[in-house]
């Protein structure tokens, strides 16, 4: 079978689309990937055929455009700010997803650029698939945000959201399927794949969205989170990583409590308060920035990359972003998170870790030293635990997304 994968975004978009590549590619499948400029040596080094698909997301996630433009107060200037985002690198995109799909059987995205792949596939007379790393579609049992909702009232911001979105591609999907002949779309990408029968994989775990699977069924599939084996996560550091240094801190006293924000953009002064905060009462802490830290005696401070998979099973607990990836990692070491988010899907992981009792958050301007008080509340120390072990083993997620993939492309 010959897949493609078109995936946009920063790593942690990558990264678990890496984890199905990798395993269908052992199982003797034939398989492309396509990624932002700035991750294609990344992927490649897990031996995967790797191609440019975008301009450089870091550069984008760095630009005025997401920094103040996206976040403004004004709802014009945020709806013409995420329009930008969704034509970010559009043309180069659909001349490689249209490439990539004359040579196969299936395109895969992540929650990026759907509808552009949607099209582009049907084309092409392939079937599209996409992997979800988040709720994205209306629903009544999830909230949109962090705040908690009566069921109708999330039913409607969901309906509003999607409504929302299809209204900002709308102009940009009845081009390109005019330019490929097809007819325009009628309504949303998700209620025209529902109509049709298609499969969308829900790469995170159902424990922590309870009821969201008998509400969607069999077509929204929760297969839980997807993560590359031991040797393809080496590969992805390549080398370049201080995960056994970490490992070996950590180790050596107290469990310290991991600080990190991934490809985030924040302030000095934000990291530094949170790190200085925890250290104030105590605590050793692992402080994973570019930003200059405080020199501490009961402080690591790292700037290369990091396995969390190694290095958060040995802490007691992380103040992180709300990142699918980094959410789906804490859980799984089964130690409480702190969520400071900044925007999209961070709160309502967020919230998801709140309903559970694992965990809490704030909006990262917001975010004050009290946020940070369940990191020692035995109460969520063991409803964390008890969180990751009801988490679907990584392996049998993987397995189960490849299933899915290779009977949707035979069917």
């Amino acid at each position: 079978m010959r897949v493609s994968f078109t995936v946009h975004g920063s790593r942690g978009d990558i990264q678990p689309a890496v984890a199905v590549g990798a395993e269908l590619a052992r199982r003797g499948h034939e398989v492309r990937f396509a990624v932002p400029e700035d991750l294609v040596e990344l992927t490649a080094a897990t031996g995967l055929d790797t191609r440019v698909l975008a301009p450089s997301t870091g550069e984008l996630l760095a630009s005025p455009l997401v920094k103040q433009r996206l976040k403004s107060k004004n709802p014009k200037v945020r709806l013409a700010a995420l329009r930008e985002v969704a034509d970010h690198g559009r043309a180069t995109s659909e001349q490689v997803m249209s490439e990539l799909a004359d040579v196969s059987d299936i395109l895969v995205t992540g929650p990026l650029a759907q509808d552009r792949a949607d099209a582009i596939a049907e084309s092409r007379g392939i079937p599209f698939a996409p992997l979800h790393y988040c709720p994205l579609r209306p629903n009544a049992g999830v909230d949109v945000g962090y705040r908690s909702n009566p069921r109708p009232v999330s039913r409607a911001l969901w309906w509003l959201a999607d409504q929302t979105y299809w209204m900002t591609t709308r102009s940009a999907d009845r081009r390109l399927r005019s330019e490929l002949d097809l007819p325009p779309a009628k309504g949303p990408l998700g209620s025209r794949l529902r109509r049709q029968g298609r499969p969308e994989v829900q790469a995170y775990d159902a424990a922590l969205f309870p009821g969201l699977e008998s509400d969607w069924g069999p077509q929204r599939p929760l297969v839980g989170f997807l993560l590359p084996d031991k040797d393809t996560r080496a590969a992805l550091l390549n080398g370049d990583d201080a995960t056994s240094h970490a490992v070996e801190w950590a180790t050596a006293g107290e469990e310290p409590v991991y600080v990190g924000f991934g490809s985030m953009k924040i302030t000095a002064e934000q990291i530094g308060g949170i790190v200085t905060t925890l250290l104030d009462r105590g605590l050793r802490v692992i402080g994973h920035t570019d930003h200059e830290l405080p020199r501490r005696e009961r402080l690591l401070h790292l700037d290369q990359p990091v396995d969390h998979e190694a290095l958060l099973p040995r802490c007691r607990g992380a103040v992180h972003h709300g990142g699918a990836g980094t959410t789906a990692a804490a859980t799984r070491a089964g130690i409480p998170s702190v969520i400071a988010w900044l925007s999209a899907d961070q709160p309502m992981w967020a919230a998801a870790l709140r309903r559970a009792g694992a965990g809490s958050g704030n909006k990262l301007a917001r975010f004050g030293p009290s946020d940070l008080d369940p990191l020692t509340d035995p109460a969520v120390a063991a409803a964390a635990a008890r969180l990751g072990r009801e988490l679907t083993p990584p392996a049998d997620a993987v397995d189960r997304a490849c299933e899915i993939l290779l009977d949707a492309a035979s069917r």
